[in-house]
């Protein structure tokens, strides 16, 4: 077992020492994490740069396999959030119960955690949806 699995208390923000294995154009320096599974290795982080905005989403094969056939992909760009969000909402909404006090995530993004998942937030996620 290596320091991953045997530490459940991933982060929320996580500052990068180095350069990630992400796509050239995402100039990583944080990373968020939405959900992480100890068990399964599971995870959804979001990438930001030096100014905190969102590059894209990196999800485990586990997530990613989830996905209909035509959306598989690990990295997800900003903009498709919607779908992050839409399809893994409850999953991300029940780790950050559990990992992240609402003081935290209001501290960080500016709103809280009742607003972040609520049904209106869900409507929004799914108005975001683009599928090219």
């Amino acid at each position: 077992m290596n320091n991953k699995t045997e530490n459940d208390q991933t982060p929320f923000i996580h500052l990068f020492t180095r350069k990630t294995r992400t796509p050239e154009h995402w100039d990583d320096r944080f990373r968020v994490c939405w959900y992480f599974d100890s068990d399964s290795l599971d995870y959804i982080y979001e990438h930001k740069n030096e100014r905190f905005q969102t590059n894209g989403f990196v999800l485990s094969k586990g997530l990613v396999e989830q996905l209909p056939e035509e959306l598989q992909s690990k990295f997800f760009e900003a903009n498709e959030r919607g779908l992050i969000f839409s399809v893994f909402g409850s999953i991300m909404q029940e780790y950050l119960a559990e990992n992240v006090t609402d003081e935290e995530l209001f501290s960080i993004f500016g709103i809280s955690k009742k607003r972040c998942f609520s049904s209106e937030a869900y409507d929004e996620f799914e108005e975001m949806i683009d599928f090219f």
